[in-house]
């Protein structure tokens, strides 16, 4: 059965870059709703690319867990630092992905110029 193409690797590593350096502008400049937005934009991507993931490793869950009791609100300072440690682990999964696929491929992204 052959393979489903989703987008070129070209594409990919294009919204991967804009991804990126938004979540760079968001790690100095943290803000609550460009936070989610990005961290919707960049889970749409990879799971469009990598599928789903229903599992996640206890060191992503663990991110972002601030010594408030579970429940608690954020005061601004404490959103600011959830913010920026949540998009610095984000950033490294990017990278991480972007890194193999610009080295190794992947097989639900095409080698094919997308105007052919």
């Amino acid at each position: 059965m052959p393979t489903q193409h989703v987008m070129t690797r070209r594409r990919f590593l294009s919204l991967t870059d804009d991804l990126i350096a938004e979540g760079e502008a968001l790690s100095s400049d943290p803000d609550w709703n460009r936070f989610r937005l990005w961290l919707l934009n960049s889970d749409e991507l990879l799971e469009k690319v990598w599928g789903r993931m229903d599992r996640y490793h206890l060191a992503w869950l663990n991110v972002g867990r601030d010594s408030a009791p579970p429940g608690s609100s954020l005061d601004d300072e404490g959103t600011r630092r959830f913010v920026t440690e949540v998009a610095g682990a984000k950033l490294a999964v990017l990278r991480t992905m972007r890194i193999a696929v610009e080295q190794r491929g992947w097989t639900l992204l095409s080698e094919e110029d997308e105007d052919a």
